[in-house]
This record gives structure tokens, sequence and C-alpha cells, in this order.
């Protein structure tokens, strides 16, 4: 599938991340590990967290620069928000003192 064509702020910030050498393939490998539990079914509580901020930056970068895709980002969030909620009980240990 051909990527959109991007232009204005968001290009400028596409080139940004891809100019930085480290940080897509770090994102990337993120993504993928957080992919990978949640298919197998195994860390699925930890990959929710690992891939909170990643899915809230995706919804802020929607938000203010390309708003025309912000659906996917907020179905994407929600989805993510969801999954914390399913596995809220693996979470009570971290929040009592």
């Amino acid at each position: 599938m051909p990527e959109p064509i991007t232009t204005g702020d968001f290009k400028a910030f596409q080139v940004g991340l891809v100019a930085s050498v480290y940080l897509m393939p770090l994102a990337k490998g993120v993504e993928l590990l957080c992919g990978l539990a949640y298919v197998t079914g195994k860390y699925v509580s930890l990959a929710n967290i690992v891939i909170l901020p990643v899915t809230f930056n995706i919804l802020l970068i929607n938000y203010f620069m390309t708003p025309e895709t912000l659906p996917i980002a907020i179905g994407l969030f929600l989805g993510n928000i969801f999954l914390i909620y399913r596995y809220w009980h693996n979470y009570k240990t971290v929040f009592t003192p």
C-alpha cells in the first residue's frame, strides 16, 4: 500500500523522525514486541503499559497535525485504554502503598 502524501508541518515532523537514526527502529521494535505479546497472550499487562505512551503520542500527533486521520488514532488509543481496563486487576498492586 503506498504511503499517503504528507505536506506542511507533518511532513517536517516525519522527515525529522526518519532522520533520527535511532528513534524509528526503537519505536517499531517496541510496537512489534507489544504486538507479539498481544498475539501470544503473554505479558499483555506489560505490553499495555509500554505501548500507552506510543498510542498517546499517535493521538496527539494526529490531533494537532493531521486531524483527518484522527478517528483511527482515537480508536487505537481507546483500544489501549480498554485493554488496560480489562487487565486492571493486574495493576492494582502498583497503586497500593
